[in-house]
C-alpha cells in the first residue's frame, strides 16, 4: 500500500536559516537605541524605588494593620539603613542615565547640526515643534518654534487657502490619496533671500494606530549641486547646439538672417505699439527658431522681450519704443558672442568637406539666368533646376520633425517618427523659404495643443505616443490655373474644440459675426491675430501669433490654408501652394546656403 502518512518537515537550522537569525537580531539591536535601553533601567529604578516605600509604608502600618509595631532598634535600623542605601543606589542610577542621556542628546545635536539640513517637525494645526536643527536659522532664516508652518516657509497669502487644504487632506486618515502624493502639492523648495536652492522634503511621523502623528521638514542647501547641474546642463546644451548647426547649417544661417531682419525691422523710427504686429509676429516666429538650435541665452532675450512689448504696463509709444530698444541691444550683444562662438562651423563663402561642397544659392540662381539668357533648352534649364537645385519636399520638413520631438519631450509628451505620404516632389527652398521657417509654429501648436500626454492618449485608447503626417504631392486643381504644391500637416492628437474657441471669442468679439457660423469656419479663427486658448505668453505658445504667421506666409505665396479637425481624434492642416520651379519665378535677391552632394 501506499505510504499515505504527511512527511514531517526538517526544522534542523541550515547555513542559510542560521545567517536570516543573525541578520533579524543584528537589526533587532540597530533598531532598539541606546536611549531605548537607557528608559528600561528608569522603569527598573523606579519599581524599585516603589519597593522601598511599600516596605516603608508597611512598617509604619503594622499597628493599624492589627501587628506589633517594630520597638527594637536593630529591626528599625535595618530598615532605615536598608532604604536609604536603596534610595542612594536609585539616586546613583538614576544620576548616571541622566548624564548618559544627556551625552547621547549632545552627540545627537552634533550629529544633526553636522549634516548642515534644517530639521523641524509641525503637526496637523501647522505648529512646529520646539525641537528643531540649527540649520534652520541659515537654511529657513528663522526659528521655527511655535510658529506655524506656512509663515516659516513663506507661503504666499493667495496660496494659503489651498496650502491649508491640502494640510486638510495630508492629516486626513483613509483618504484616497496617499502621503506621498499630498506632499507633491506641498512646496518643494524655500525662497531663500540669497537665491540658495533649498529644497524641501517631508517625511511622516505614524502614531500606534497608524494615523499620521506629525510631519518632518528636511530642509537642504544644494546650491552647489544645482549649479554644478546647471554647468553640465549648459555644456550639454552647447554639444547640442553644436551638433544641431553643423547637420543643420543652411536653417541656422536663416535663422541668423531672420534675427537680422528683425533688428532691422524693429529699428524703425517713431515705431507705435498700434502697429507693431510685423515686429511681434517676426520675434515670435525667431524665438521658436532660436530655441530650435538650442541658443539658451538668444531665446531667453527674445522671449523676455516678447512678454515685456505685451505687457499690460506699456501705457505710451515711448514706453514701447524704449523696451524694443533695450531688447533689441541684448540680442546684438548675443548674436555677436554667437557668431565668435559658431564661426567655425558657418565656414565660409565656399568650402570643400570631402563629397560636400557648399555653394550659395543666389551663384545657382545666376547660372539659370545665365542659360535663359544664352537661351538654352528650357528642357535642360528645369532639368537642372529639379536636380540640382530642387529638393525633395521631405527634406524641407526634417527641422520639422526634429523640433517636434524637442517639444514633446520638454512637455513630457510622446511622439512616433513623422510618417511621410505622397509623391515627395523636389521643390525650389528659396522661394518658399519663409513659409517652411513658420512651420515652427505648427509644430509648436501640434504639440502644445494637439498630442495629448500619454496618460491621457491611454485614458482614450490610443497609443501613448501620437503619430504625426505630413503628405506632399502636386496636384492640378480644377478651380486653379498651373500647379500647386498640396501639404497636409496632420496629428491624431485631441482635436480642436469649436465651443472652446467660442467661448474665447465670447470675450474678444462678443457681437462678431462668427456667431453666424458653423463649427468648420469657426475654427478657421485660430488664424486670426491675437487670437489664443491661452492667457499669456509662454516658450511654446506665442498667445495669437504662431498660425497668424503661418497663414500670413502662405498667403504671400499666394497659397491658402485651412484647417480640419474631429474632436478627440486629430487635427490636418491642408496647404496649398504654387508649385514653383520656373528661372523666371525664382527670388533674384542673394539667397541662402543650399547644400548639393
Amino acid at each position: 500500500m501506499p505510504d499515505t502518512t504527511h512527511p514531517v518537515p526538517d526544522t534542523t537550522p541550515t547555513d542559510e536559516t542560521t545567517q536570516d537569525l543573525t541578520r533579524d537580531v543584528l537589526a533587532s539591536q540597530a533598531v532598539l537605541s541606546e536611549a531605548t535601553r537607557q528608559v528600561d533601567i528608569i522603569h527598573t529604578s523606579l519599581v524599585g524605588m516603589t519597593a522601598i516605600i511599600v516596605m516603608l509604608l508597611g512598617a509604619v502600618a503594622m499597628p493599624i494593620l492589627g501587628f506589633a509595631p517594630v520597638k527594637q532598634a536593630m529591626p528599625l535600623a535595618v530598615i532605615i539603613i536598608t532604604s536609604f542605601v536603596g534610595i542612594g543606589y536609585l539616586y546613583y542610577v538614576n544620576y548616571r542615565v541622566h548624564q548618559h542621556v544627556s551625552n547621547q542628546s549632545r552627540l545627537t545635536e552634533v550629529l544633526v547640526n553636522s549634516l548642515g539640513q534644517g530639521f523641524l517637525f509641525f503637526d496637523r494645526q501647522g505648529l512646529c515643534g520646539p525641537v528643531y536643527s540649527q540649520a534652520c536659522l541659515d537654511l529657513l532664516e528663522s526659528v521655527p518654534a511655535d510658529k506655524n508652518i506656512q509663515d516659516v516657509l513663506r507661503i504666499p497669502e493667495n496660496q494659503r487657502g489651498d496650502f491649508k487644504d491640502w494640510m486638510d487632506i495630508l492629516y486626513m486618515p483613509n483618504h484616497a490619496l496617499g502621503f506621498d502624493d499630498v506632499i507633491k502639492f506641498m512646496p518643494q523648495y524655500f525662497p531663500h533671500t540669497q537665491d540658495r536652492r533649498v529644497s524641501l522634503v517631508y517625511k511622516p511621523i505614524y502614531a500606534r494606530a497608524g494615523t499620521l502623528y506629525q510631519v518632518v521638514l528636511i530642509a537642504t542647501d544644494q546650491t552647489e549641486e544645482y549649479a554644478a547641474q546647471q554647468r553640465v546642463k549648459q555644456q550639454q546644451n552647447f554639444a547640442e547646439m553644436i551638433c544641431r548647426i553643423f547637420k543643420e547649417r543652411n536653417q541656422f544661417r536663416a535663422t541668423l538672417a531672420h534675427v537680422r531682419e528683425f533688428l532691422d525691422l524693429a529699428d524703425k523710427p517713431d515705431l507705435k505699439r498700434e502697429d507693431s504686429a510685423p515686429q511681434l509676429r517676426s520675434l515670435h516666429t525667431l524665438k521658436a527658431a532660436v530655441k530650435h538650435f538650442h541658443l539658451a541665452e538668444l531665446g531667453d532675450i527674445v522671449h523676455q522681450l516678447e512678454s515685456d512689448l505685451r505687457s499690460e504696463k506699456i501705457k505710451t509709444d515711448e514706453d514701447f519704443q524704449q523696451i524694443m530698444r533695450d531688447g533689441c541691444k541684448l540680442i546684438s550683444e548675443a548674436l555677436a558672442g554667437l557668431k565668435i562662438e559658431v564661426r567655425e562651423l558657418v565656414g565660409h563663402d565656399y568650402e570643400w568637406r570631402g563629397n560636400t561642397h557648399d555653394v550659395e544659392e543666389s551663384a545657382i540662381q545666376e547660372f539659370v539666368r545665365e542659360m535663359h539668357a544664352r537661351k538654352t533648352d528650357p528642357e535642360i534649364i528645369q532639368r537642372f533646376l529639379a536636380t540640382i537645385a530642387a529638393v525633395p519636399a521631405n527634406d524641407c520638413f526634417r527641422t520639422f520633425e526634429r523640433e517636434l520631438h524637442d517639444l514633446a519631450g520638454l512637455m513630457g509628451k510622446q511622439v512616433k517618427p513623422v510618417r511621410y505620404t505622397g509623391t515627395n516632389p523636389r521643390v525650389l527652398i528659396q522661394p518658399i523659404q519663409s513659409f517652411l521657417f513658420s512651420l515652427t509654429h505648427v509644430c509648436r501648436n501640434i504639440v502644445d495643443h494637439g498630442i495629448e500626454a500619454p496618460i491621457t492618449r491611454m485614458a482614450r485608447g490610443k497609443d501613448p505616443a501620437g503619430q504625426v503626417s505630413v503628405h506632399s504631392e502636386i496636384i492640378m486643381p480644377d478651380d486653379r490655373p498651373g500647379e500647386w504644391l498640396h501639404i497636409v500637416i496632420g496629428d491624431d492628437g485631441s482635436g480642436i474644440d469649436p465651443q472652446r474657441i467660442r467661448q474665447r471669442l465670447t470675450s474678444i468679439d462678443p457681437e462678431g459675426a462668427w456667431r453666424n457660423e458653423d463649427d468648420h469656419k469657426v475654427i478657421q479663427r485660430i488664424f486670426n491675430w491675437g487670437f489664443s486658448t491661452r492667457d499669456s505668453v509662454t516658450e511654446i505658445s506665442g498667445h495669437g501669433v504662431g498660425m497668424e504667421a503661418v497663414e500670413r506666409e502662405v498667403k504671400l505665396l499666394g497659397g491658402t490654408i485651412q484647417v480640419f479637425s474631429e474632436f478627440y481624434k486629430g487635427t490636418r492642416f491642408d496647404i496649398l501652394i504654387p508649385y514653383i520651379l520656373d528661372v523666371e519665378k525664382m527670388p533674384k535677391q542673394p539667397g541662402l546656403t543650399v547644400v548639393n552632394r
